[in-house]
């Protein structure tokens, strides 16, 4: 514990010495005073809980460590920092109008780089409730930049409740409920059950196309929502909301007496068996007022220790104003072999077909989620992407990867990565670590 103030100690003394006028050193010093006798009191608590011997037959309350690195941890309060940085070296095909390639150190494909805080304070011991929060920033690792311009926690910021008898409950910016369902199937790298946590999928390339049939009105992430999760036995069971109107934010709004449009409602329900898991969701958004319905359901199963299967569907319903409704025919399967030592391997597919899907102002195909409102044109298509990967894991945190991927766009199926081609293929090898 000492050595964990420690810096903390060299960090007041150095603030003492700086000059500054007598009001704000008047005013420092009562900060420093205030942040000594919490170290004081963390400390003397901290050697109390070791002096004291548990009770016999009691049963002491069990704080589950944070990830990362932590930087407050007290009896009943623990903060910590994580992130993770991903780099990927790639080359792409018809780049652009006239097929050429580009190569070059690319916005990473398996994961997006970020940094975020964590923490809960425990406010009833016997229960084990505790409030709950995650701060989580999003950059770019080519260059540094942010990943959306202008907004610090664009992948997290939200507070919540969690306990074993309510489930998890969490308020503000966070990921679409169906997206961390879904993730079990809807690529070859996503986690083989689904929990209360948020989950990951791949990130920047060809591969990452179902997350979409994942997302809400603001996208695969959605402002001022209302998530709930719990977990009872193998089965988890969720539901979630998402305001249309956002005071400052960025996402789709309402206007005054317009409560619904902009806005996300989904259930999910998962069953964890195992070796063998299913989830299905549900996500009905109002984008300019026009209904965006998604139905999705999937699994995965594992066949002995080398093999694991993963396969799902999904279909979409979309108003277009001017053009008539749209309708998505979606499929996904992927395996996964993880032989004896540290390699793993993948290979996948991807089949969406879509009927009378509007085109954007660009001339390109629209995503699921997209605003339909301004559509005057539309037409059938597919999309068909092949992809394969292996990794070699140093340990628990850091990994390499190459990837290699192929997106295939026929009949009236538009899409801008190709720059009017028909196909486009990825190339890329790259460096992971996580903390």
């Amino acid at each position: 514990m000492l050595a964990k103030l420690t810096p903390i100690a060299f960090a007041i003394g150095v603030l003492v010495s700086l000059p500054a006028h007598a009001d704000d050193v008047s005013d420092l010093r009562a900060q420093i005073q205030l942040l000594n006798d919490r170290l004081a009191h963390i400390e003397t608590a901290q050697k109390e809980a070791q002096a004291t011997p548990t009770a016999t037959g009691a049963t002491p309350v069990t704080i589950a460590q944070a990830p990362g690195w932590n930087l407050i941890q007290g009896i009943d309060t623990s903060v910590s920092l994580y992130g993770k940085i991903d780099v990927t070296v790639g080359s792409r095909s018809n780049a652009d109008t006239k097929g050429n390639r580009q190569t070059g150190m690319l916005v990473s494909w398996m994961s997006g780089n970020r940094f975020g805080i964590h923490g809960y304070h425990i406010i009833d011991k016997d229960s084990g409730t505790k409030v709950i929060g995650t701060l989580e920033s999003e950059f770019e690792s080519p260059t540094g930049n942010m990943d959306t311009p202008g907004v610090l926690f664009n992948r997290d910021a939200w507070i919540g409740i969690e306990s074993e008898r309510i489930g998890k409950l969490t308020f503000g910016r966070q990921n679409t409920l169906a997206r961390d369902f879904i993730q079990t199937w809807g690529d070859a790298f996503g986690t083989s059950k689904v929990d209360t946590s948020e989950a990951g999928w791949c990130n920047n390339s060809n591969i990452q196309q179902l997350i979409f049939y994942g997302g809400g009105a603001d996208g695969t992430r959605n402002d001022g929502s209302i998530v709930w999760k719990k977990e009872m036995g193998p089965w988890v069971v969720g539901a979630t909301y998402a305001f249309g109107y956002v005071e400052n934010g960025n996402g789709p709004g309402n206007s005054p007496g317009q409560f619904g449009n902009g806005s996300t409602t989904g259930i999910a329900l998962a069953y964890n068996g195992g070796a063998f898991n299913l989830d299905g969701t549900y996500t009905h958004m109002v984008v300019s007022n026009l209904a965006h319905n998604i139905f999705a359901f999937g699994g995965n199963y594992q066949f002995g220790p080398l093999i694991q299967w993963k396969a799902g569907v999904a279909y979409a319903s979309v108003d277009q104003a001017a053009v008539g409704g749209r309708t998505d025919n979606v499929f996904s399967t992927s395996l996964v072999f993880t032989p004896a030592g540290k390699m793993r391997y993948v290979l996948g597919y991807h089949n969406i077909k879509v009927k009378n899907a509007g085109y954007g102002a660009t001339g390109n195909t629209l995503g699921v989620t997209a605003d339909t409102s301004a559509v005057t044109s539309a037409a059938n298509g597919k999309r068909q992407t092949f992809y394969t990967a292996a990794f070699y894991k140093f340990d628990a945190q850091t990994d390499i990867y190459a990837v290699a991927d192929q997106v295939q766009i026929s009949d009236g199926y538009k899409l801008a990565s190709t720059h009017g081609h028909n196909n486009m293929n990825e190339l890329g090898v790259g460096l992971r670590w996580s903390f």
